[in-house]
């Protein structure tokens, strides 16, 4: 088995539209050791973390799915996660806010 250390996903979410991060590739299992959300704007903002299985054939998020709901973070402010989560194969991690924030996760693929 291979380990490779990497920035997993890195996405901009429009505004109020639920984005991917990253999606676990087949026949690989993930590491997710660490989230960084960086507020872009000069207003606060709210953002929200979901973890979606593979075998969860949901159109949307249900409660169950969210790591994170609503956090608040300040203006041109930047907020780090950092708590593992083991994903496997075909799970989604995605994100939504309410304003414009980059959104990194990093941590590990094992395939």
């Amino acid at each position: 088995m291979a380990n490779n250390l990497k920035i997993l996903g890195q996405v901009n979410p429009s505004a109020n539209t639920l984005s991917n991060v990253y999606i676990v590739p087949a026949s690989t299992a993930a590491i997710v050791n660490s989230i960084h959300v960086t507020n872009l704007t000069a207003t606060n903002a709210s953002y929200s973390i979901v973890v979606v299985p593979s075998t969860d054939n949901s159109s949307s998020p249900l409660p169950k799915h969210f790591v994170v709901r609503g956090s608040a973070i300040p203006a041109s402010d930047t907020a780090q996660l950092d708590f593992v989560m083991e994903l496997p194969a075909g799970t989604v991690l995605a994100a939504n806010s309410n304003q414009s924030l980059a959104i990194s996760a990093f941590g590990v693929e094992i395939s």
